[in-house]
């Protein structure tokens, strides 16, 4: 039997049924997989979709510096479907195909952006040491302040939440996705 089930929006009790609609009338326009799981939990799937809106959509970071966090925490995880989702948002928000390349293969990608490279620092460095060296964290707050630096950690943390939620029910990649090697 398969882990992961969509949910029958037909099916769902009350409180489901008004974080479904929450999530489809938010900025996603629509009910991402970890939330078709959450949903069995609605305490945890009313929580968590507010939070992935916000770490999304609502922090200091360009769409771009979004999808190179988010990238890197699905590497770190090696998080299919994840991965798969962010590699079309990523090149949608402006990364190139060789950076998210290197990214899969676990190499440093160029970003003439020093902003993209800071963010991409902070991410990698976190997932290579689990913490961020001085110089780098200083160099966060610098740019983006303690908003920022509190919302590129709770990024990072929220889309480990997802990775974890998308490897233990098996969430299914779409067809013709390229996956990430383990």
């Amino acid at each position: 039997m398969p882990r992961y089930q969509q949910q029958d929006p037909a099916k769902l009790d009350a409180e489901q049924r008004r974080i479904w609609d929450a999530c489809t009338a938010g900025p996603r326009g629509a009910v991402p997989p970890p939330v078709h799981v959450w949903l069995n939990s609605p305490g945890l799937a009313d929580h968590a979709h507010q939070l992935g809106a916000h770490v999304r959509f609502g922090t200091p970071f360009t769409p771009k510096q979004t999808e190179i966090a988010i990238l890197c925490t699905a590497r770190y995880w090696t998080a299919q479907f994840e991965w798969a989702a962010h590699v079309r948002l990523g090149l949608l928000a402006g990364l190139t195909q060789e950076q998210i390349d290197a990214i899969a293969e676990r190499k440093t990608p160029h970003f003439a952006d020093p902003d993209d490279r800071l963010v991409y620092e902070f991410a990698h460095s976190y997932y290579q040491n689990h913490r961020v060296s001085d110089d780098v964290y200083e160099r966060v707050r610098a740019r983006w302040g303690d908003k920022g630096i509190v919302d590129l950690a709770g990024l990072i943390g929220y889309y480990s939440f997802v990775s974890v939620t998308l490897n233990v029910f098996e969430v299914p990649t779409p067809p013709g996705a390229k996956l990430l090697e383990k």
